[in-house]
């Protein structure tokens, strides 16, 4: 972007587990549009850091399969661990919420 005369630092990452993956994989191969998943790290004019990061529950959601769908909702409660471990707050729509028992 600095191309384009922006100056504020930012990064962007993948951020994802292959064994994850392929419990999605094995059920819809165009679930690997969404894994994995994309974070941006930057700061703004005021030097104030921010973090973003699609949620995986409603990427993964997305594909109205039960198996794909209960693995985004594990991945929305391990990235509301990483961002409670940093100290930040952890949104509401990370939150747990009651599904059905897992299934292999």
């Amino acid at each position: 972007m600095r191309l384009a005369g922006d100056t504020a630092p930012c990064v962007a990452y993948l951020m994802g587990n292959h064994t994850i993956a392929e419990r999605m994989f094995r059920h819809n191969p165009a679930a690997m549009l969404y894994a994995p998943l994309r974070t941006v790290l930057w700061q703004d004019s005021s030097s104030q850091a921010w973090f973003a990061v699609d949620q995986p529950s409603t990427q993964f959601g997305s594909f109205s399969a039960p198996r794909i769908t209960a693995t985004g909702h594990d991945l929305d409660a391990e990235l509301a661990v990483l961002l409670a471990h940093l100290g930040l707050d952890v949104p509401p729509a990370l939150q747990p919420v009651d599904l059905p028992p897992k299934q292999p």
